[in-house]
């Protein structure tokens, strides 16, 4: 069974992620991804409610195109969402509101008197799925490549040659070794369901089956200056790669 997880993890590693090259131009530049922000779903809302509030209909050619760039953003294969998820927002400068977003016919009415201002319903309350940060940061630097632009699968973070990465949790390495696509790999199973894979201009220090702990040096980043370093990094629940963003500290690098 693990042999066969890790056979499929290695097959998805070889069609995710950006490619960054010197001189050229992501989709960062664009409307969609130079500001972003968090929902946390309160009960009842859906995406349409979401999207159409964080998105203004001129950036739209229709409300599912917000809809479907939530979807990505979260890599969500559907629109089923649940009470207290969190949600990445890409390209929006708005905030999370104080009421939930639900239908006209949904909202309790409220009643006002010529003296008083009417408010919105006080918001239900709700806590996130997951309340504490599992995962660390494995290295500090800008993100170059956030999840869900060109495909990323992970983000990828721009470092300087020489920067010590980091097992982001306490595992086991399943696999340090080269993949077609980020060279050097590695890949730490923290639970039957739960990896973190580090790529692209390594020198491994690790070997298959090493035990780690959160914080321990598992890399290198290569020396030279000849082109632009960086760290690929993904979180894979179920072989499915979720943005690593929402399981991380929210810290400013």
């Amino acid at each position: 069974m693990m042999k066969n997880k890790l056979e499929l993890l290695l097959l998805l590693l070889l069609i995710s992620g950006c490619t960054i090259t010197v001189g050229t131009t992501s989709h960062s530049s664009s409307s969609w991804t130079r500001e972003s922000t968090y929902h946390y779903v309160r009960r009842g809302e859906n995406l349409f409610r979401i999207s159409k509030y964080y998105y203004d209909a001129e950036l739209l050619k229709d409300v599912n195109e917000g809809v479907e760039r939530i979807k990505k953003a979260n890599n969500l294969t559907g629109e089923l969402l649940s009470a207290g998820q969190k949600l990445y927002i890409p390209g929006t400068t708005k905030k999370q509101p104080s009421y939930s977003l639900l239908p006209p016919d949904r909202i309790s009415p409220v009643v006002t008197t010529p003296d008083v201002t009417p408010e919105q319903p006080p918001a239900e309350e709700f806590h996130p799925i997951i309340t504490d940060k599992v995962f660390t940061w494995p290295v500090k630097g800008k993100i170059m490549c956030k999840f869900g632009e060109l495909d990323n699968q992970g983000i990828d973070i721009l470092v300087d040659p020489g920067t010590s990465v980091l097992a982001s949790d306490s595992g086991k390495v399943v696999y340090a070794g080269t993949t077609p696509k980020y060279q050097e790999t590695v890949i730490i199973e923290h639970s039957s369901n739960t990896f973190t894979v580090y790529g692209h201009d390594i020198d491994i220090l690790m070997k298959q089956g090493d035990t780690v702990k959160k914080g321990d040096v598992i890399g290198k980043i290569k020396s030279g200056t000849t082109r632009i370093r960086y760290l690929h990094f993904e979180i894979r629940i179920d072989n499915v790669a979720v943005n690593p963003v929402i399981y991380l500290p929210e810290v400013t690098l």
